[in-house]
């Protein structure tokens, strides 16, 4: 049997005959089962590392944009500008990721009707994205490219 095998060669008995071919291969597929279940594990929990960490991060940034609305509001100027490609006033998502100390981008999806409360927030970093909804709460989810396209180019 393959076990008392191994366990005479790990005693150092050498009196059993070398392992067949079919033992060999034995071996051979539970390594590389053993191997491919740790990557797997490990792949998952660098995952679930980098979406705790982007959750963590898009709750900094909320507490940011709610301390840069505050000044704004006590200051009279504005916060939110809608035709703009980050969704803040001019220099507004700079303080934010500044006073958020924010590795990532922060995008202003809406704000309520009195123009300085955020109702809707994303955040960036790499391949993680970060929602916060003022209604739903966070959420955290993985952004792969699977196909582009370039636009200058007929098919």
């Amino acid at each position: 049997m393959l076990s008392d095998r191994i366990g005479a060669k790990a005693r150092g008995l050498q009196d059993q005959p070398p392992l067949s071919v079919a033992e060999k291969l034995l071996l051979l597929v539970c390594a590389a089962a053993l191997v491919f279940a740790c990557a797997a594990g490990y792949a998952e929990l660098d995952r679930q590392g980098k979406a705790r960490n982007a959750l963590t991060q898009v709750k900094a940034a909320q507490l940011a944009a709610r301390a840069v609305a505050a000044q704004c509001h006590a200051a009279g100027t504005p916060y939110a500008d809608q035709t703009s490609r980050d969704g803040f006033a001019a220099g507004i998502a700079e303080a934010i990721e500044t006073l958020g100390s924010l590795p990532g981008t922060v995008t202003l999806l809406q704000v309520s009707a009195d123009g300085y409360t955020v109702q809707q927030l994303l955040y960036a970093e790499g391949e993680m994205r970060a929602l916060y909804d003022a209604k739903t709460g966070y959420t955290v989810w993985r952004a792969e490219p699977r196909l582009r396209f370039d636009s200058g180019v007929n098919p």
